[in-house]
């Protein structure tokens, strides 16, 4: 008899949950904003992308057409400053800063930036990828030792002939 009500009970809960996931995966109606008996569909509102800020003084921002062009001082300094507050933000100014200034002397710690920006928006997938490549174009880089803790991922040993 225990047996039988324990039995019943696992059949009840596993019941219920296949019923709440049936519930979530059911696609929801929209229910449109306006009462008025009108044909408009709501477009829902789209955040806009935020800009970075253009830090002001000698590591200002130069203004092109506009919009702000930063140089590679002020850049590193958007991403130092928004890589734990706004880690999607640092993620596209790292990723722009490869582009434009891909042999810089800052290019190591603005690659390891963008792991931490990665690490930050939990993609833990990325940010190994991303510190792969942080190994392969900075053998010996400054911020090998914290990406391998934070990833795991260790370099490769040195290929005979390097």
């Amino acid at each position: 008899m225990r047996r039988a009500r324990l039995i019943g009970f696992f059949i009840a809960v596993l019941a219920c949950a296949v019923f709440l996931y049936w519930q979530r995966s059911k696609p929801q109606p929209e229910k449109p904003e306006n009462a008025g008996g009108t044909s408009e569909q709501v477009v829902p509102a789209t955040p806009t992308p935020r800009l970075a800020l253009a830090p002001r003084g000698r590591d200002a921002g130069i203004v092109d057409a506009g919009r702000v062009v930063f140089n590679e001082q002020s850049l590193m300094q958007q991403i130092r400053a928004h890589v734990k507050s706004d880690p999607q933000l640092a993620e596209a100014l790292a990723r722009e800063g490869r582009q434009r200034f891909a042999d810089s002397p800052d290019a190591d710690e603005r690659d390891a930036l963008l792991v931490d920006a990665l690490i930050n928006q939990q993609r833990i997938g990325s940010a190994r990828s991303e510190t792969y490549y942080y190994f392969d174009h900075h053998p010996g880089g400054r911020f090998a030792e914290h990406l391998f803790v934070m990833t795991g991922v260790h370099p490769s040993p040195p290929r005979p002939g390097r």
